[in-house]
């Protein structure tokens, strides 16, 4: 396998509570040498290094002088003649003056004579960093090595060869091409493909590729680097190829390079300059200029004070829109979205390539559940823009060429913003295809066509991810869903507690997390929507009154007046689903609760099935469970389980229905029917097959939930009483059920009816 490597910086002492050197430190020592001898001869051709305190009375005390506290070394030289230079009266006047004691030279001086320009210094301490230990550099130099760095900025990429030399050993010389190989001194071959306006043409890669396969026939140690947008040569994947990172800005580099640039002896006081910096996450964000901003300080400590102060983001206002971080809960669509903004923020980084992302998202559910707020989150949270579009929109514009104009505009747009979330709102007005309707049927076949082009455009490119949202994603044409257009497709049901909660905390920031707690729980069964509406109220009703408003306003928005034998009827109804569901081992609960419309709700993760009889009859018993408790507890049933065409009635009715005319698993044997619907209505052998099985489901169910009665019972107290019970709630009580469920499945075959 290739090396992959990453070269760790310091750890924690465990002994002595300092920090190890880190294993790049002596290359990096023999680096900042080099450069300093370097600029010195330019900028002070009569300087000579013996008159540098660095080197005058302590050299090889001096030398080691970047170890950290407490280590012999600097024991040694916080002892000696030199170090005592300064009495505590000056000691004191520096310190207040915001100097720094311990770096000021035996004459008083604090800076060195020579000044390292960060723009150049940080890079190469990077670029050392990478390399490894000199132990590794000169493993790089060993005739017949190939050595790979990647994921460099484009920007960086001419800067460091420039400062390459530094880091080899005195008389080792850099060849940039083939063509420049020097035949009287070892050297260094440097290669990588030719950015041009932060872009690597076709042509350029192909011209890389010609000379990295001419190279290889050469015994001379090749060095690539790879700018981050690159992709690496199959090649450079197998041994003996050593692969390396290119390591950004850390708190033990940036400790190195003030050693060097705010130190006339080497030493600082790190204590105190590790107490100011921020983390290593939030310097590997850091920008340049931003940094040699902070780097003018005039003392180490300044610029560790300076650079803490540059990465403190401002507080969000709520203006700024939703943030994933502050959106609680595990749905399916939350893991979706933390998981697109995990990679992409490894994409910004280098870590991952675009070929390998998540690009495309399609969120689905009822109206006012918050797939846009999602959608836009995930955007803020990626650190990219957010550009919108909808059909509506676009169709606003005009005829049928304003409509495409103004959905290429939108497109356009979020290529121009790249890096960018592209939100489709409604996209299920794009409408299908293979919709029977003739009505406007040209106009629909070159919308979507239109569409699928600026989608397949918009997928060849890098830095747009697009999240389709809509209510109806049986509308939209199959071509617009297959995967490469939309590869990830997640429902999003009515938020639970915990999502109510991220709402609220979202729209009162500076409320009590208990009050919004409780706001939540009341809120059970509102979308996102509805919660935004009843604040608005909230407020309209506080300002007539010429107040704020407060926690009471929007508790009698969500005051909840349930009728108790009410809210244990639905409990029944939603636990006896949850139980035959764990007995049948359909799948895991995910969320099970009573909305504030005398209604409630039980969500599972559906496994994997083959699809045979026994699977949709299990499925059956499963709809079919919320009518058999309320029977087996109350003694009758109420019309709960029926209503809509999503009802557990019309989806047991559907699968029945389609066992028998659809599948060829009933009694009319492998024959398909075109219209099902219209033959339960006419054919009454059909229609009593259906009834049969849709009895012999509840019967089942029944059974299933007799044996587990006290069970019921009791989980269906504690969801009236909670009204939202999450999974690892509802997995608390179902574990009961786990150990029975074998059995249970055995004991409970189908009562069959007629096939």
């Amino acid at each position: 396998m290739t090396q992959t490597i990453f070269t760790p910086t310091s750890s924690p002492n465990p002994e002595s509570g300092t920090h190890n050197p880190p294993t790049w430190l002596p290359l990096a020592r023999h680096a900042i040498r080099s450069l300093k001898d370097d600029l010195a001869e330019k900028l002070m051709p009569s300087w000579d290094p013996a008159l540098d305190p660095e080197d005058m009375d302590l050299p090889e005390l001096l030398e080691t002088a970047m170890s950290p506290p407490g280590s012999a070394a600097l024991d040694a030289l916080n002892t000696s003649p030199a170090a005592q230079n300064v009495s505590p009266e000056e000691h004191h006047a520096i310190a207040e003056a915001g100097g720094d004691p311990a770096a000021t030279a035996e004459d008083g001086a604090s800076q060195p004579r020579i000044r390292l320009p960060a723009g150049k210094l940080i890079p190469l301490l990077r670029l050392a960093a990478s390399i490894g230990s000199l132990k590794d550099r000169d493993a790089m130099l060993v005739p017949g090595a190939i050595t790979v760095i990647e994921g460099i900025p484009g920007s960086l990429i001419d800067a460091l060869k420039k400062l390459l030399p530094h880091t080899l050993p005195q008389g080792w010389s850099l060849a940039m091409s083939m063509g420049r190989l020097p035949r009287d001194k070892p050297c260094l071959l440097v290669l990588g493909p030719e950015l041009m306006n932060g872009k690597i043409s076709d042509h350029a890669e192909r011209g890389f590729a010609a000379e990295l396969a001419t190279a290889i026939d050469m015994r001379i140690p090749i060095l690539i680097l790879l700018p981050e947008i690159a992709k690496a040569p199959s090649v450079l994947h197998h041994p003996p190829v050593k692969r390396r990172t290119f390591v950004p800005l850390t708190v033990e580099i940036l400790i190195v390079a003030l050693r060097a640039t705010h130190s006339a002896t080497g030493r600082i006081d790190e204590a105190a300059v590790r107490a100011a910096l921020p983390s290593d996450a939030a310097l590997s964000e850091l920008e340049p200029l931003t940094l040699g901003l902070a780097m003018r300080a005039p003392t180490a400590k300044a610029v560790a004070e300076r650079i803490a102060a540059l990465t403190v983001k401002a507080p969000r206002a709520a203006a700024d829109g939703p943030w994933l971080e502050d959106i609680h809960g595990d749905t399916p669509a939350l893991r979706a979205a933390r998981q697109i903004v995990r990679d992409l923020r490894g994409w910004k980084k280098g870590e991952v390539g675009w070929q390998d992302l998540t690009r495309t998202l399609l969120l689905y559910g009822p109206p006012g559940t918050g797939k846009s707020w999602i959608a836009r989150a995930m955007g803020n949270s990626a650190g990219f823009s957010v550009v919108t579009g909808t059909f509506g929109q676009w169709q606003a514009a005009g005829h049928l060429g304003d409509m495409l104009r103004e959905m290429r505009r939108t497109f356009a747009e979020a290529r121009a913003k790249a890096p960018t979330v592209l939100i489709i709102d409604e996209i299920d007005a794009v409408g299908s295809r293979e919709d029977r309707d003739q009505h406007n049927r040209s106009y629909r076949t070159q919308v979507i066509n239109a569409f699928l082009a600026e989608m397949d455009a918009i997928a060849r490119e890098e830095g747009v991810v697009v999240v389709g949202t809509c209510n109806h994603p049986e509308m939209i044409d199959p071509a617009v869903l297959r995967a490469g257009r939309f590869d990830m497709r997640v429902n999003v049901p009515l938020p639970d507690a915990e999502g109510l909660f991220s709402v609220f905390r979202h729209c009162l920031p500076d409320w009590r997390v208990a009050d919004l707690r409780d706001l939540a729980a009341r809120a059970v069964g509102c979308s996102a929507a509805d919660i935004d509406a009843a604040i608005r109220q909230a407020r309209a009703v506080a300002r007539g009154a010429k107040r704020d408003m407060t926690v009471s306003d929007l508790q009698r928005v969500f005051r909840v007046t349930h009728d108790p034998e009410i809210d244990r009827r639905v409990a029944l109804h939603e636990c006896g689903h949850a139980i035959t569901c764990a007995a049948l081992r359909l799948g895991p609960v995910k969320r099970m609760f009573l909305d504030r419309n005398g209604g409630g709700g039980t969500l599972f993760d559906a496994e994997a099935k083959h699809g045979v009889l026994q699977d949709m009859q299990d499925r059956l018993a499963q709809l079919l469970a919320g009518r058999a408790a309320e029977r087996l507890v109350l003694g009758d049933i109420s019309a709960g389980a029926g209503g809509s065409q999503d009802s557990d009635l019309a989806q047991a009715t559907m699968i029945a229905t389609s066992i028998q005319t659809r599948y060829g698993l009933g009694a009319q044997g492998p024959v398909w029917t075109a219209d099902p619907d219209t033959l339960i209505a006419l054919d009454p052998d059909v229609l009593f097959r259906v009834r049969r099985e849709l009895e012999a489901a509840e019967k089942r169910a029944t059974q299933i939930l007799n044996s587990h009665r006290d069970l019921l019972e009791e989980m269906a107290g504690a969801l009236a009483a909670s009204r939202d019970m999450d999974r690892a709630e509802a997995e608390s009580w179902l574990a009961r059920v786990r150990s029975a469920a074998s059995d249970e499945g055995q004991n409970t075959q189908p009562a069959r009816g007629p096939q």
